[in-house]
């Protein structure tokens, strides 16, 4: 193939590789110093523009003022303490990138997105272009060379995400925080930021981390600026055409740069209307409709990526809602890039795993109707009595029942597809596939139902050979 070239016409030729499709599932990981305060008000929406719920977003708001971050920082460590000052409590002393893996490849993740650098600046590899990063201080490991070893070990994809764009905390450089330029909401190019001597900074510790981990996706964050200011056609060139000449098969997201997402698209709901990039990524948010493209939600299992302590089991996701938000996504064409916070020793709270565990378990009996599949012809069934998601994979159509229909559950597949007779049904349980009797008539498809299966949530029944027309 022809070498792609750094414009938006020649990138936008790049195909979306068919593992991530297949995958359904990935780990997202917000680790770093502001998991030492692990803190953010959990009303933060109530408090207003000084609040975030996100705790990762400790080092913007403890010098905000009238910020709960400031007065909680203040009140809990003194009006001298510096966030630079947790770096020695940021430990990982009892990380195991081994064990995070075995539990992400249990659950049945098919991919792992580590936050490689964060707003706050702080690389969590072995940089050459600053001290000031999780090899040389805090931990003294290169915590991505790590856990990119362990993740593909277990035969899974990595990639280590990248926030530089809108870093907030960034010593060595002039501008409130260390940032250039910097302004509240910024810095965009509107408000003359980034500078060009930041970009290129930026952009140079992206590519040693391309160069040193060859990461099997990029994942920006916050772009502030388009892509001619930031280079970031040049850069994602640069990657694929890397990644091509070994025969990997890669992916980027739509953050890249202001252009990449479009002048018009709220970033906490992106459409895909006038973007580039692989996929889109709407965060703690999912689109109501089956999408033609493939998406990638994203969210914490909380209110917030990094580890908030003060966060209880009322700001978690239940097994349930856990379970169905990702059946929803999936039947739309999107993947669920759910988010794990761990605490500065490395260690993942036992709430957020056992969630994750959660998930594994109902995957392990449903997941034929989940990895490997493609959305319907429809996701929804506005006939059903009991609300259902529809999935499609090797000639088979899946219907996922959110609540057990009880004896009988009619469908509206005719109105759909054609169907000469009633197809092969089967119910899918811990013990195995439980065949099912099915009536057609008319534009109804009427299947009759054993007594509720002993596993929880969601339930999965297989029609054998029924036809996808999208």
């Amino acid at each position: 193939m022809s070498e792609y070239k750094p414009t938006w016409e020649s990138l936008d030729t790049h195909a979306l590789p068919k593992w991530f499709r297949d995958a359904k599932l990935g780990i997202f990981i917000h680790w770093g110093i502001y998991s030492v305060p692990a803190w953010a008000p959990t009303d933060a929406e109530i408090a207003g523009e000084n609040a975030s719920p996100y705790a990762e977003w400790y080092p913007y708001y403890m010098y905000e003022e009238e910020s709960p971050t400031k007065e909680y920082h203040e009140e809990t460590y003194g009006e001298n303490v510096e966030y630079a000052d947790f770096i020695e409590d940021f430990t990982a002393e009892n990380w195991d990138p081994d064990e995070w893996t075995s539990l992400f490849t249990e659950v049945g993740a098919g991919y792992v997105v580590l936050t490689g650098e964060h707003h706050d600046g702080f690389p969590l590899w072995n940089t050459h272009y600053t001290k000031y990063n999780a090899a040389k201080m805090g931990p003294e490991r290169d915590l991505v060379g790590d856990l990119a070893d362990a993740v593909r070990n277990y035969g899974l994809r990595f990639a280590a995400s990248y926030h530089a764009n809108y870093n907030y905390y960034q010593p060595g450089f002039d501008g409130q925080f260390g940032h250039p330029d910097y302004k509240k909401g910024g810095p965009s190019e509107e408000q003359g930021g980034p500078g060009s001597e930041y970009v290129d900074f930026m952009n140079a510790k992206h590519r040693e981390l391309i160069r040193k981990y060859d990461p099997d996706m990029l994942w920006f964050d916050v772009p502030k600026a388009d892509g001619d200011h930031l280079h970031a056609q040049e850069l994602i060139a640069d990657y694929y055409n890397r990644a091509a000449k070994r025969g990997q098969e890669v992916a980027v997201n739509d953050r890249a740069s202001t252009d990449a997402i479009g002048p018009t698209i709220d970033i906490e709901n992106r459409d895909t209307e006038d973007t580039h990039g692989d996929f889109v990524t709407p965060e703690y948010a999912t689109f109501e409709e089956l999408r033609n493209e493939p998406w990638e939600a994203n969210r914490g299992i909380g209110h917030s990526f990094g580890y908030n302590a003060v966060e209880d089991e009322n700001d978690y996701l239940s097994y349930e809602e856990l379970i169905h938000s990702f059946v929803d996504i999936v039947s739309k064409n999107g993947n669920l890039l759910i988010n794990v916070g761990p605490k500065a020793d490395g260690t993942i709270p036992k709430i957020q795993k056992e969630r994750l565990q959660a998930l594994g378990n109902w995957l392990k009996v449903n997941g034929k109707a989940i990895f490997g599949s493609r959305p319907w012809i429809v996701a929804e069934d506005d006939e059903s009595d009991t609300e259902v998601r529809y999935t499609h994979r090797d000639g088979n159509l899946y219907v996922i029942a959110l609540d057990w229909p009880g004896d009988e559950l009619t469908l509206s597949v005719p109105a759909h597809v054609v169907l000469d007779e009633a197809p092969e049904t089967k119910l899918l349980t811990t013990d195995g596939d439980h065949s099912l009797t099915t009536t057609l008539a008319d534009d109804r498809l009427s299947v009759k139902l054993p007594k509720q299966p002993d596993h929880d949530h969601a339930y999965a029944i297989q029609l054998v050979g029924v036809d996808n027309t999208r």
